[in-house]
């Protein structure tokens, strides 16, 4: 066990954007973090498909804000510095109508408002990293159990290494299916609290991804915009992922499969997207050098079996069980899901973030006086 003086005031679980957006508004105030992390590098569910320098090439997570329509993202684009455009959508679409049939060219609807981050999403990430310099971040640390000492009034966590590690406060930044199944919780959670994690579904966990990358992108010189609609898939929906000079051309798309299907198909999936893309631009079309596919459902750190089996879609707001502090205050969860604002979305994650650091410090302010 820890040292008086190595008592931490703040663990962080979780180094996606929701931990690490929460370690950098709590580390302005001055206190003492750690941040436990159970991969090997930061981010969570937000990936890229990165070249041989480690450049990121395409998201293989979320690539969309609506910095319009969400002030929380707007206000931390501005304290990153970073920038965003909108979506490519110049030029005709693609409605494919599955095998045997021909696709259709033409103009549809666009959803209002998309934007991506230039750099790509992952700069969020790297953005406040950058700012987080003087933080601490166990990699590839996996939490066994949290206990709260009531005597103490502290919180002992237990990783898979046996690491003992006392904290003030903590604050657990993932998902609350994984967060429920994963951690040994002493004391028992209410069961309230119990109840609407397990219910809580977690956002990109049915999902499967992919990044197709081009020596050129065709489909400008073309005069479409590469956005792809289908309801036969593999691919449902497919846009355009070009950097801003064109020395990147790149579709990203959402493989509309359900995952025990694309588990049928985990040999040739690659194969059955090639075929799309042929039935989309045609037989001539120049097809990718590399495809990358990140299915969700396979991911231990995102998906439980209730999260693979359950209908994809955006997650409704969670109960405000979720928002509350726990362990006499020394406990709180800040993973996407558990936003008031946009959950499961990068917004989310954000919003998250503010309102679980702002329970800490007033907690830790309660405490001081």
């Amino acid at each position: 066990m820890n040292s008086n003086s190595d008592i931490l005031d703040v663990l962080v679980i979780g180094a996606g954007l929701s931990g690490l957006a929460t370690a950098y508004s709590l580390s302005q105030s001055g206190k003492s973090l750690l941040i436990l992390e159970a991969r090997a590098e930061s981010g969570g569910r937000i990936r890229s498909l990165k070249n041989l320098d480690g450049a990121p090439i395409a998201d293989l997570g979320p690539s969309w804000v609506w910095p319009e329509f969400q002030p929380t993202i707007a206000s931390w684009l501005n304290e990153l510095d970073l920038s965003v455009e909108p979506q490519f959508t110049n030029g005709n679409a693609v409605l494919d109508h599955g095998p045997g049939m021909n696709a259709q060219i033409g103009h549809f609807p666009d959803q209002q408002g998309n934007m991506v981050v230039e750099g790509r999403t992952i700069r969020l990430v790297t953005a406040i990293l950058e700012k987080l310099l003087d933080t601490e971040i166990q990699y590839n640390s996996t939490v066994k159990s949290i206990e709260f000492l009531n005597s103490q009034k502290q919180i002992r966590t237990i990783t898979d290494s046996d690491d003992a590690i006392i904290a003030k406060k903590v604050v657990v930044a993932l998902p609350p299916r994984i967060a429920l199944e994963t951690i040994e919780w002493l004391p028992e959670l209410p069961a309230k609290l119990v109840h609407d994690m397990k219910h809580t579904p977690t956002w990109m966990a049915p999902h499967a991804k992919v990044a197709l990358v081009f020596e050129h992108p065709f489909w400008r010189e073309r005069g479409m915009s590469g956005r792809i609609l289908s309801r036969a898939g593999p691919i449902v929906e497919a846009h355009d992922h070009c950097s801003n000079d064109l020395s990147l051309a790149a579709l990203w798309g959402f493989i509309g499969w359900p995952a025990d299907v694309r588990q049928q198909h985990k040999h040739d999936l690659e194969e059955q997207i090639i075929l799309q893309l042929k039935r989309c631009f045609g037989e001539t079309a120049p097809m990718p050098h590399t495809i990358q596919i990140e299915d969700w459902s396979l991911d231990p750190f995102v998906a439980t079996g209730e999260d693979i089996i359950s209908a994809a879609g955006h997650p409704s707001v969670s109960p405000h069980s979720l928002r509350e502090n726990y362990y006499d205050g020394h406990l709180v969860f800040a993973g996407s899901e558990t936003a008031e604002r946009s959950p499961g979305l990068i917004e989310g994650a954000l919003d998250a973030a503010e309102r679980a650091a702002k329970q800490i410090q007033s907690s830790l302010s309660t405490e001081m006086i």
